[in-house]
């Protein structure tokens, strides 16, 4: 009973904190000149300077919170994960200040992810039967874990397109692995998780609907990190064998029940890079084909899409939770099917698209003959008056 009041507190206080900081923060960056400047990018989607500093605020109510709240002794590697934390910000926070070099961030993010696979030994250790594969060597676990790592920050910070997103979609992941450690008694991780739930809540506030603020890279980077942490540790407490998994058994498909919960912004991630590579475009080169794009070009708002999102999210967690007894590759083969369902009527309303375009054109040809036609015979019978009257003199 005593954990429900820790975990409510934790939630609530970290709540508290951002919605208080958050105000301050936007003063600050009008006083300082500190914006996400439209004018500077084309791809950009809004049409005002906003303040881009929300991140600060998220990493301030989730690391006094969670530092307050958890106790030593249930996660003794806690210093890791928030050194980790502190190096991942500042590397977002530069980027939000000043532009940074691209290899620069994958700097940052690689160390970051190294300091908690090699120091706290949060890494992967089995594939648990995908591709056939299950125990793997350390020297394969090893950075095989920080790609992942990696590749989950970026994941995030690439669907902070359009206003709360990010944060309802973190918000939503970061309660689901709240209440699954919850219920593996894994309460440290609890915590964690709904500190982190709390503070995007206090944020969305501001962020949700006409945005006073902006997430950043900064927050991105931090909500990213600590997600693939989350991830990673769901995974490895529900490998059989683990006293964890007994609790609250999902080994029969732990790694897509994971994936499942992350299913936005993986999704959108690899959607994005297969198509800049059919294309032959670089995958890292920036467009408008992410699945926040093609929801605004069906005439979406930004809070609809974001809801649609949300709502795509939640059902695809419902979905693994309810069916993880099925295996990992029955489950991974579900998740791929909904989700190609979900591109396969974006793709269809493209197709609509194009052939109203073309009804378009057609009618505008029926529209344009006749004025053609009639133009000519004017331009003939002007021709021939003047040849007559050329004859004539």
């Amino acid at each position: 009973m005593v954990e429900i009041y820790l975990l409510s507190f934790s939630f609530l206080f970290s709540c508290i904190i951002t919605l208080y900081a958050v105000p301050s923060l936007i003063k600050l960056a009008y006083k300082k000149r500190l914006f996400d400047d439209p004018a500077l990018e084309e791809r950009k989607i809004h049409k005002y300077r906003t303040p881009n500093l929300g991140g600060i605020a998220v990493l301030i109510a989730f690391a006094f919170t969670a530092c307050l709240c958890i106790p030593g002794k249930v996660l003794p590697y806690a210093n890791y994960i928030f050194a980790s934390g502190l190096l991942i910000f500042s590397v977002g926070l530069k980027d939000d200040l000043a532009a940074l070099n691209p290899y620069k961030k994958f700097l940052g993010q690689t160390v970051t992810a190294l300091i908690v696979v090699y120091f706290a030994d949060i890494r992967l250790t089995s594939f648990y039967g995908v591709f056939g594969i299950q125990d793997i060597h350390p020297v394969v676990s090893y950075p095989v874990t920080s790609l992942l790592i990696v590749f989950i920050i970026n994941a995030f910070n690439l669907i902070d397109g359009i206003n709360g997103l990010l944060g309802c979609v973190s918000m939503i992941v970061s309660l689901t692995f709240g209440y699954i450690f919850f219920r593996m008694e894994e309460y440290g991780l609890a915590i964690l998780a709904v500190s982190m739930a709390g503070a995007v809540l206090g944020f969305l506030r501001y962020n949700l609907g006409k945005a006073r603020i902006f997430m950043g890279d900064a927050g991105a980077y931090t909500i990213g990190f600590i997600i693939s942490v989350l991830a990673i540790q769901f995974i490895e407490l529900n490998k059989p064998g683990e006293a964890a998994a007994l609790a609250d058994p999902f080994s029969h498909a732990v790694p897509a029940v994971a994936i499942a919960i992350l299913i936005v912004p993986i999704f959108d991630t690899l959607r994005v890079i297969v198509i800049r590579l059919s294309q032959g475009k670089s995958p890292f080169t920036a467009d408008r084909n992410h699945l926040h794009h093609r929801l605004l070009d069906t005439g979406m708002s930004h809070t609809q899409a974001t809801l649609v999102l949300s709502a795509f999210n939640i059902v695809m967690i419902g979905t693994a939770l309810s069916f993880h007894f099925i295996g990992t590759m029955e489950l991974l083969i579900l998740i791929g099917i909904v989700a190609l369902l979900m591109n396969t009527m974006l793709w269809l309303y493209d197709v609509r698209q194009v052939i109203a375009r073309s009804q378009s054109l057609v009618e505008d040809d029926k529209r344009i003959y006749p004025l053609r036609d009639h133009a000519r015979e004017v331009a003939e019978e002007a021709l021939q008056q003047y040849e007559e009257k050329q004859h004539q003199n």
